[in-house]
């Protein structure tokens, strides 16, 4: 099995170390691979009752928490693709009010979402199966906030996980 350790801290932008620290372990494949099952048995705990539950007023349902998680490992994803192929791209996910809340969530089943994030989450993993060390530690482009194709892989776990908790936390789902 390949092993991707973990990134330097100078290597991601500043709020990127408590999402770093909520991935554990020093291989990202095995990572990816086991918040991936914790996932799908998040996913397959929740009754049909709480899909379109929001813990609190303005916050995401259910449904729609499953389908950030798929939108930002798009951008994860992406993200370190370009790093990793050295194509210089400006590209940040929208922050606050900026993103968008709807997600088409009420059109969409969960099993439609579980399957979805499964995909990605497949795709994620065999794209960083294909990096070398000079990919995943590419950082030659001059910027203000600093990534490498490691980092942000990193980044989609603790991302994920960071998302898990606050499942398990605030809508009461094990």
């Amino acid at each position: 099995m390949k092993i991707i350790g973990r990134p330097k801290l100078e290597d991601a932008p500043h709020w990127y170390p408590y999402f770093l620290n909520l991935a554990p372990g020093n291989n990202l494949i095995e990572a990816l691979e086991n918040n991936k099952s914790q996932m799908l048995d998040i996913i397959a705990s929740v009754p049909a009752s709480l899909e379109n539950f929001a813990y609190a007023e303005n916050k995401w349902t259910v449904k729609q928490v499953f389908i950030h998680l798929a939108d930002d490992e798009r951008y994860y994803a992406y993200k370190a693709f370009c790093y990793s192929r050295q194509i210089n791209v400006l590209l940040e996910v929208p922050q606050g009010q900026e993103y968008n809340k709807d997600f088409n969530a009420q059109n969409r089943t969960l099993e439609d979402i579980a399957e979805e994030l499964l995909s990605i989450r497949n795709a994620t993993i065999t794209l960083f199966k294909g990096m070398t060390n000079e990919m995943l530690d590419f950082k030659g482009f001059t910027r203000e906030v600093p990534y490498t194709a490691r980092s942000l892989g990193w980044m989609a776990v603790g991302h994920n996980i960071h998302h898990c908790n606050l499942l398990k936390d605030r809508y009461l789902l094990q």
